[in-house]
Protein backbone atom coordinates (compact mmCIF):
# COMPACT_ATOMS: atom_id res chain seq x y z
CA UNK A 1 0.00 0.00 0.00
CA UNK A 2 2.75 2.32 0.98
CA UNK A 3 4.49 1.70 -2.53
CA UNK A 4 1.25 2.10 -4.22
CA UNK A 5 0.83 5.33 -2.05
CA UNK A 6 4.29 6.70 -3.14
CA UNK A 7 3.63 5.59 -7.00
CA UNK A 8 0.38 7.76 -7.00
CA UNK A 9 1.89 10.80 -5.11
CA UNK A 10 5.31 11.03 -7.96
CA UNK A 11 2.19 10.52 -10.65
CA UNK A 12 0.78 13.63 -9.30
CA UNK A 13 3.59 15.38 -9.06
CA UNK A 14 4.43 14.71 -12.55
CA UNK A 15 1.43 16.25 -14.02
CA UNK A 16 1.30 19.17 -11.65
CA UNK A 17 4.73 19.55 -13.31
CA UNK A 18 4.14 18.53 -16.83
CA UNK A 19 0.73 20.71 -16.44
CA UNK A 20 2.57 24.02 -15.05
CA UNK A 21 5.16 23.48 -18.14
CA UNK A 22 2.06 23.44 -20.13
CA UNK A 23 0.37 26.94 -18.62
CA UNK A 24 4.22 28.27 -18.76
CA UNK A 25 4.61 27.65 -22.52
CA UNK A 26 1.17 28.80 -23.42
CA UNK A 27 1.74 32.14 -21.22
CA UNK A 28 5.25 32.36 -23.36
CA UNK A 29 3.42 32.15 -26.94
CA UNK A 30 0.92 34.55 -25.95
CA UNK A 31 3.03 37.35 -24.64
CA UNK A 32 4.31 40.94 -25.88
CA UNK A 33 8.54 40.81 -25.66
CA UNK A 34 10.22 44.03 -24.79
CA UNK A 35 11.62 46.34 -27.72
CA UNK A 36 14.97 45.13 -29.20
CA UNK A 37 16.94 46.77 -31.54
CA UNK A 38 17.44 46.69 -34.97
CA UNK A 39 19.93 48.30 -37.76
CA UNK A 40 22.85 49.65 -37.03
CA UNK A 41 22.65 52.60 -34.34
CA UNK A 42 23.11 56.27 -35.85
CA UNK A 43 23.92 59.39 -34.26
CA UNK A 44 23.19 62.06 -36.43
CA UNK A 45 19.87 63.75 -36.50
CA UNK A 46 17.41 63.49 -39.86
CA UNK A 47 16.03 67.06 -41.66
CA UNK A 48 13.38 69.02 -40.41
CA UNK A 49 11.48 68.45 -43.41
CA UNK A 50 11.69 65.00 -43.50
CA UNK A 51 9.12 61.85 -45.25
CA UNK A 52 7.37 59.78 -42.63
CA UNK A 53 5.93 56.56 -43.83
CA UNK A 54 3.38 53.65 -42.14
CA UNK A 55 3.57 50.22 -43.88
CA UNK A 56 1.36 47.01 -42.64
CA UNK A 57 3.30 44.25 -44.28
CA UNK A 58 0.52 41.09 -43.56
CA UNK A 59 2.27 38.56 -42.04
CA UNK A 60 -0.31 35.89 -43.38
CA UNK A 61 0.12 33.41 -40.90
CA UNK A 62 0.42 30.23 -40.88
CA UNK A 63 0.58 30.64 -44.83
CA UNK A 64 3.60 33.33 -44.97
CA UNK A 65 2.15 33.66 -49.00
CA UNK A 66 5.13 35.14 -50.87
CA UNK A 67 6.60 36.70 -47.46
CA UNK A 68 10.04 37.06 -49.13
CA UNK A 69 8.94 38.32 -52.72
CA UNK A 70 6.66 40.73 -50.99
CA UNK A 71 9.03 42.07 -48.26
CA UNK A 72 11.65 42.35 -51.09
CA UNK A 73 8.59 44.38 -53.19
CA UNK A 74 8.20 46.53 -49.88
CA UNK A 75 11.93 47.03 -50.12
CA UNK A 76 12.65 48.17 -53.48
CA UNK A 77 9.69 50.52 -53.32
CA UNK A 78 10.66 52.38 -49.70
CA UNK A 79 14.42 52.51 -51.11
CA UNK A 80 12.57 54.81 -53.76
CA UNK A 81 10.22 56.92 -51.53
CA UNK A 82 13.29 57.34 -49.05
CA UNK A 83 11.93 57.74 -45.86
CA UNK A 84 13.41 59.37 -42.80
CA UNK A 85 11.02 57.97 -40.42
CA UNK A 86 9.77 54.14 -40.92
CA UNK A 87 6.22 52.78 -38.65
CA UNK A 88 5.92 48.82 -39.38
CA UNK A 89 3.26 46.92 -38.40
CA UNK A 90 2.93 42.76 -38.55
CA UNK A 91 6.74 43.23 -39.14
CA UNK A 92 7.25 39.06 -38.49
CA UNK A 93 9.64 36.54 -37.87
CA UNK A 94 8.47 33.13 -40.11
CA UNK A 95 10.12 30.32 -41.27
CA UNK A 96 10.42 32.04 -44.14
CA UNK A 97 11.55 35.54 -43.05
CA UNK A 98 13.65 35.85 -40.04
CA UNK A 99 13.31 39.02 -39.12
CA UNK A 100 11.45 41.62 -41.53
CA UNK A 101 12.45 44.50 -39.04
CA UNK A 102 15.75 43.57 -39.45
CA UNK A 103 15.92 42.62 -43.24
CA UNK A 104 14.36 46.57 -43.82
CA UNK A 105 16.12 48.25 -41.76
CA UNK A 106 19.81 47.07 -43.32
CA UNK A 107 18.27 47.47 -46.77
CA UNK A 108 17.04 51.02 -46.43
CA UNK A 109 19.92 52.17 -43.89
CA UNK A 110 17.82 52.67 -41.24
CA UNK A 111 17.82 51.57 -37.53
CA UNK A 112 15.33 51.64 -34.67
CA UNK A 113 13.65 49.44 -32.56
CA UNK A 114 10.91 46.49 -32.75
CA UNK A 115 8.69 45.09 -30.11
CA UNK A 116 7.02 41.78 -30.48
CA UNK A 117 3.07 42.22 -30.24
CA UNK A 118 2.20 38.19 -30.50
CA UNK A 119 3.77 34.46 -31.07
CA UNK A 120 6.92 33.91 -29.97
CA UNK A 121 10.03 33.23 -32.16
CA UNK A 122 12.33 30.79 -30.36
CA UNK A 123 9.36 28.51 -28.91
CA UNK A 124 6.27 28.45 -32.40
CA UNK A 125 8.67 30.50 -34.95
CA UNK A 126 6.46 33.19 -35.21
CA UNK A 127 5.58 35.96 -33.75
CA UNK A 128 5.12 39.67 -35.04
CA UNK A 129 4.79 43.03 -33.98
CA UNK A 130 5.41 46.85 -34.57
CA UNK A 131 8.68 48.75 -35.45
CA UNK A 132 10.23 52.33 -35.84
CA UNK A 133 12.86 52.69 -37.58
CA UNK A 134 14.70 56.12 -38.64
CA UNK A 135 17.48 57.73 -40.60
CA UNK A 136 19.36 59.28 -37.37
CA UNK A 137 19.26 58.89 -33.93
CA UNK A 138 16.16 57.13 -32.15
CA UNK A 139 16.60 56.86 -28.53
CA UNK A 140 14.56 55.89 -25.38
CA UNK A 141 12.35 53.16 -27.49
CA UNK A 142 9.61 51.83 -25.00
CA UNK A 143 6.19 49.92 -25.55
CA UNK A 144 3.22 48.94 -24.06
CA UNK A 145 0.11 47.12 -24.54
CA UNK A 146 -2.70 48.62 -24.97
CA UNK A 147 -6.19 48.20 -23.59
CA UNK A 148 -8.51 46.40 -22.93
CA UNK A 149 -7.59 43.26 -25.44
CA UNK A 150 -10.01 41.83 -27.77
CA UNK A 151 -9.13 38.08 -26.94
CA UNK A 152 -6.63 36.18 -24.51
CA UNK A 153 -4.47 35.53 -27.27
CA UNK A 154 -4.25 38.64 -28.82
CA UNK A 155 -2.15 41.76 -28.21
CA UNK A 156 -1.95 45.02 -29.37
CA UNK A 157 0.98 47.69 -29.12
CA UNK A 158 2.54 51.15 -29.06
CA UNK A 159 5.94 51.62 -29.42
CA UNK A 160 7.73 54.28 -29.59
CA UNK A 161 10.68 56.45 -29.41
CA UNK A 162 12.36 59.84 -29.71
CA UNK A 163 14.35 60.87 -32.80
CA UNK A 164 16.48 63.88 -33.18
CA UNK A 165 15.58 66.34 -35.69
CA UNK A 166 17.36 69.49 -36.79
CA UNK A 167 14.65 71.18 -35.47
CA UNK A 168 14.40 69.32 -31.96
CA UNK A 169 13.03 65.85 -31.15
CA UNK A 170 10.30 64.32 -32.12
CA UNK A 171 8.43 61.71 -30.45
CA UNK A 172 7.16 58.77 -33.03
CA UNK A 173 5.11 56.18 -32.29
CA UNK A 174 3.91 53.26 -34.28
CA UNK A 175 1.06 50.98 -33.32
CA UNK A 176 -1.81 48.57 -34.52
CA UNK A 177 -5.45 47.73 -33.37
CA UNK A 178 -7.84 45.81 -32.93
CA UNK A 179 -10.20 44.67 -36.13
CA UNK A 180 -12.45 43.54 -33.69
CA UNK A 181 -15.72 44.92 -32.16
CA UNK A 182 -15.51 48.57 -32.28
CA UNK A 183 -16.03 49.44 -28.62
CA UNK A 184 -13.27 48.05 -28.34
CA UNK A 185 -11.27 49.80 -31.04
CA UNK A 186 -12.48 53.07 -29.37
CA UNK A 187 -11.41 51.88 -25.91
CA UNK A 188 -7.79 51.17 -27.18
CA UNK A 189 -7.60 54.41 -29.52
CA UNK A 190 -8.57 56.09 -25.82
CA UNK A 191 -6.10 54.37 -24.28
CA UNK A 192 -3.39 55.24 -27.21
CA UNK A 193 -4.39 58.71 -26.71
CA UNK A 194 -3.63 58.96 -23.21
CA UNK A 195 -0.36 57.52 -23.85
CA UNK A 196 0.92 59.25 -26.53
CA UNK A 197 -0.05 62.62 -24.25
CA UNK A 198 1.68 61.14 -21.07
CA UNK A 199 4.40 60.32 -23.37
CA UNK A 200 5.70 62.80 -25.61
CA UNK A 201 6.04 65.47 -22.75
CA UNK A 202 4.86 68.66 -24.66
CA UNK A 203 7.12 67.40 -27.65
CA UNK A 204 5.37 67.44 -31.68
CA UNK A 205 4.95 63.49 -32.36
CA UNK A 206 3.46 61.08 -35.16
CA UNK A 207 1.42 58.21 -34.18
CA UNK A 208 1.33 56.16 -36.95
CA UNK A 209 -0.11 52.67 -37.75
CA UNK A 210 -3.03 50.81 -38.69
CA UNK A 211 -5.96 51.62 -36.54
CA UNK A 212 -8.46 49.26 -37.70
CA UNK A 213 -10.90 52.39 -37.56
CA UNK A 214 -12.16 54.16 -41.00
CA UNK A 215 -12.16 57.80 -40.46
CA UNK A 216 -15.67 58.63 -40.27
CA UNK A 217 -16.33 55.80 -37.32
CA UNK A 218 -16.66 58.05 -34.01
CA UNK A 219 -13.38 57.18 -32.52
CA UNK A 220 -11.52 58.61 -35.21
CA UNK A 221 -13.87 61.79 -35.61
CA UNK A 222 -13.05 62.22 -31.48
CA UNK A 223 -9.51 62.60 -31.74
CA UNK A 224 -8.07 65.67 -30.10
CA UNK A 225 -7.40 68.51 -32.11
CA UNK A 226 -4.37 68.75 -32.34
CA UNK A 227 -3.84 65.59 -33.89
CA UNK A 228 -3.89 65.96 -37.54
CA UNK A 229 -4.25 63.66 -40.17
CA UNK A 230 -1.87 64.32 -42.45
CA UNK A 231 -2.68 62.65 -45.88
CA UNK A 232 -6.39 64.61 -45.47
CA UNK A 233 -5.08 67.52 -45.00
CA UNK A 234 -2.95 67.30 -48.02
CA UNK A 235 -5.61 65.02 -50.07
CA UNK A 236 -8.60 66.74 -48.81
CA UNK A 237 -10.64 64.70 -52.11
CA UNK A 238 -8.72 61.80 -52.43
CA UNK A 239 -10.43 58.52 -51.11
CA UNK A 240 -7.29 57.22 -49.47
CA UNK A 241 -7.97 53.70 -49.49
CA UNK A 242 -5.66 51.61 -47.11
CA UNK A 243 -7.28 48.24 -46.75
CA UNK A 244 -6.72 46.21 -49.92
CA UNK A 245 -9.62 43.78 -48.43
CA UNK A 246 -12.28 46.30 -46.92
CA UNK A 247 -11.43 49.08 -49.47
CA UNK A 248 -11.63 51.46 -46.56
CA UNK A 249 -9.49 53.69 -45.25
CA UNK A 250 -7.87 52.64 -42.05
CA UNK A 251 -3.91 53.28 -41.68
CA UNK A 252 -3.03 56.59 -40.49
CA UNK A 253 -0.37 59.04 -40.20
CA UNK A 254 -1.59 61.27 -37.28
CA UNK A 255 0.52 64.79 -36.68
CA UNK A 256 0.60 65.49 -32.93
CA UNK A 257 1.54 69.48 -32.25
CA UNK A 258 3.97 70.85 -29.59
CA UNK A 259 3.71 73.25 -27.43
CA UNK A 260 6.68 75.17 -29.02
CA UNK A 261 6.75 73.78 -32.28
CA UNK A 262 4.19 73.34 -35.29
CA UNK A 263 3.90 70.97 -37.80
CA UNK A 264 3.72 71.70 -41.61
CA UNK A 265 1.92 69.66 -44.38
CA UNK A 266 3.90 69.75 -47.83
CA UNK A 267 2.54 66.34 -49.33
CA UNK A 268 1.12 62.85 -48.61
CA UNK A 269 -0.02 59.98 -50.42
CA UNK A 270 -0.35 56.06 -50.73
CA UNK A 271 1.66 53.91 -52.17
CA UNK A 272 2.30 49.68 -52.73
CA UNK A 273 -0.32 47.24 -53.49
CA UNK A 274 -0.93 43.22 -53.28
CA UNK A 275 2.61 42.48 -54.53
CA UNK A 276 3.35 44.00 -51.13
CA UNK A 277 0.87 43.51 -48.55
CA UNK A 278 -3.02 43.82 -48.20
CA UNK A 279 -2.53 47.11 -47.49
CA UNK A 280 -1.85 50.19 -48.84
CA UNK A 281 1.09 52.05 -47.35
CA UNK A 282 0.82 55.78 -46.44
CA UNK A 283 3.67 58.51 -46.51
CA UNK A 284 3.87 61.49 -45.65
CA UNK A 285 6.30 64.85 -46.35
CA UNK A 286 6.01 67.37 -43.07
CA UNK A 287 8.36 69.70 -41.77
CA UNK A 288 8.82 71.57 -38.21
CA UNK A 289 8.59 75.30 -37.81
CA UNK A 290 8.53 77.36 -34.61
CA UNK A 291 5.08 77.83 -32.72
CA UNK A 292 2.95 81.13 -33.31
Amino acid sequence: MRRHHANRQRIALLVAVLLAAMAAFVLSVSRPGPPASVGAARTDPIPATFTVVTLNLWHDHPHYSRQPERLEAALVTLHDLSPEVLCLQEAARTPVVENAAEALAVGLELAGGYARANGNYSLIRFEEGEAVLARGALSDIAALELRPRAGFFEHRLALWGAVQTEAGPVVVFSTHLTNKEGAINAAQIDSLVALVERQRHGLPAVVAGDFNAPEDAPQITALPVHWRDAFREAQPDAPGVTSLDSGRRIDYIFLVEGEDVRWEIRDAGTFGGSAISDHLGVWARVGLAAGE
